[in-house]
């Protein structure tokens, strides 16, 4: 089975000129983007979309041909992926205003004790970043990281870090992550199935990159919390009574003597977060603002409704694979790992557990659905302008150019998933916009493999968006100014995990590709 991805096209042809100059077309278009994007400063969205143009009005499509593929991919991508990304947006939403992340965050916490502090930081951010998109799920950790830090008297960086790799790791590899889903539509994967291995490559990846990295890198960059970034989340994110419990519990044990062996030098230790007002929390709130009623999910109601659409999909992809169900079950099991459904059923539960159980009014939950919406505009029409993209370059020819091309160099189809989506990535600093642009161009060539190898290409995309975040990613001065970093100390921290990230991954991918 392994040799199904072995190569990248079935059959050698004969090279034409022609074939040159629509590999060319993949280098302008490829510039199209980067240039729009980093110099003009055009949304992704137009920048995807004139290159979409661009390709098939060179290519010789024609004028009519370039609007009719852009408008068809886009509005293919849109119905089998933007849906999932605006119920996975619902989802995480809820459990954020219902303080499921600070009861998380608790929990943990308590049961991981100081040493093991930022263990219990990167399992946090794995299970919170799992429904959210990476952006939206740091803005939400970012309270409790200083947090964490300044009641349990810690390095800023030795719980920053860890929940930066967690979050990157599942946005990265695991469904229903856009640019995972992106790859998975582009190759037809199974989506189960992409998640079953997506799990697997991401647990080592999250530990090199989460606790292991983090030993390593704290004591050598400094970073200092500006005042400004504190009073703002101090002010704006309470913490729960838990959480403050659970942190002062910590900041004990470390006062005690796990502290004994960092450096004393604030500036060298990044030490970032000195003794300040502690955020109100939820018994005590600003002055006329009245008390609220509504109360914290328990923990294990939490993290079973973040898991249920998981659960259903790796039930449906083990079902597909051993066939274990017949008749109605297997109706029943088929329908409710549906990608759509799983995610629509763990919404429905969330409704009850993050919403009505816990003493939210109908209007307050109302209120909290229409605050899912907006943060994921950006990243839909993204996607959707991908689908234009991957539709112009299939209708064009270039991906049967590019299978030529690939063939005739032997290059494993995983290592070009790999090699394309990297580019993308170093070019554009975008990691959806990588994946989406890579999967338009490589998913074509995956049409002849076997589910298990289909997935491994899929991950083999995200793997490869998510090397070296730099200069030209907006979350890069997103973390840099959070934790009060200088540039050279975000390159040294923010960009060598994220390398580290993608080869760590694409060396595990490569090791599944060896047994599947």
């Amino acid at each position: 089975m392994a040799s199904q991805s072995a190569k990248a096209a079935p059959a050698a042809v004969a090279w034409t000129g022609h074939d040159t100059w629509l590999l060319a077309l993949v280098g302008i278009s490829i510039a199209v983007v980067v240039l729009l994007i980093s110099w003009a400063k055009l949304h992704a969205f137009l920048a995807l979309m004139v290159s979409a143009l661009t390709v098939s009005v060179l290519s010789g499509a024609g004028v009519e041909k370039a609007a009719d593929s852009f408008t068809t991919g886009l509005g293919n991508i849109m119905g089998k992926v933007g849906i999932l990304i605006v119920l996975g947006a619902v989802l995480g939403r809820l459990m954020a205003d219902s303080g499921g992340i600070d009861q998380i965050v608790a929990t943990l916490t308590r049961v991981a004790g100081p040493k093991r502090l930022p263990w219990a930081v990167t399992a946090i951010a794995c299970i919170v970043g799992l429904p959210m998109f990476f952006e939206v799920g740091f803005v939400m950790l970012v309270p409790l990281v200083l947090q964490i830090a300044r009641r349990a008297d810690y390095p800023v960086l030795r719980v920053g870090i860890p929940a930066m790799a967690g979050l990157a790791t599942v946005h990265a590899l695991v469904p229903p992550h856009p640019g995972v889903l992106v790859a998975v539509n582009a190759v037809h994967a199974d989506i189960g199935l992409t998640l079953v291995y997506g799990l697997i490559v991401a647990v080592p990846c999250a530990i090199v990159v989460g606790p292991l990295f983090t030993a390593y890198i704290w004591p050598r960059v400094g970073a200092r919390v500006p005042d400004s970034a504190l009073a703002a989340f101090t002010t704006a994110a309470p913490t729960s009574a838990a959480v403050t419990a659970a942190l002062d519990h910590a900041r004990s044990h470390v006062q005690a003597g796990a502290r004994a062996s960092a450096p004393a030098s604030a500036a060298s230790t990044g030490v970032a977060v000195t003794d300040r007002p502690e955020a109100p929390t939820d018994a005590v709130r600003e002055e006329g603002e009245p008390r609220s009623r509504r109360r914290t999910p328990r923990f294990s109601v939490t993290v079973g409704t973040i898991l249920l659409p998981i659960a259903l999909m790796m039930l449906k992809a083990s079902c597909d694979t051993f066939h274990w169900a017949h008749g109605a079950l297997l109706t029943t099991v088929e329908f409710l790992g549906t990608p759509m459904i799983s995610l629509l059923a763990a919404i429905v539960v969330a409704l009850f557990a993050f919403g009505w159980a816990v003493g939210s009014s109908r209007r307050e939950v109302q209120e909290t659905l229409s605050r899912s919406f907006p943060p994921i505009a950006g990243v839909l029409v993204i996607v959707g302008a991908g689908g234009g993209y991957s539709a112009a370059l299939q209708d064009s020819g270039i991906n049967a150019a590019i299978g030529e091309a690939a063939q005739h160099l032997h290059i494993s189809l995983l290592l070009l998933a790999w090699l394309v989506a990297a580019l993308m990535r170093t070019a554009t600093g975008s990691g959806t916009v990588a994946t989406v642009a890579a999967a338009g161009i490589v998913g074509p060539l995956a049409q002849h493999l076997d589910s298990p190898h289909a997935a491994l290409v899929a991950l083999a995309l995200g793997s490869g968006a998510a090397f070296l975040g730099h200069v030209n990613d907006a979350s890069f001065w997103m973390f840099k100014e959070y934790f009060g970093l200088s540039v050279g100390g975000t390159l040294r921290t923010w960009t060598v995990s994220h390398t580290l990230l993608s080869l760590t991954s694409l060396g595990v991918i490569l090791l599944l590709n060896t047994v599947v």
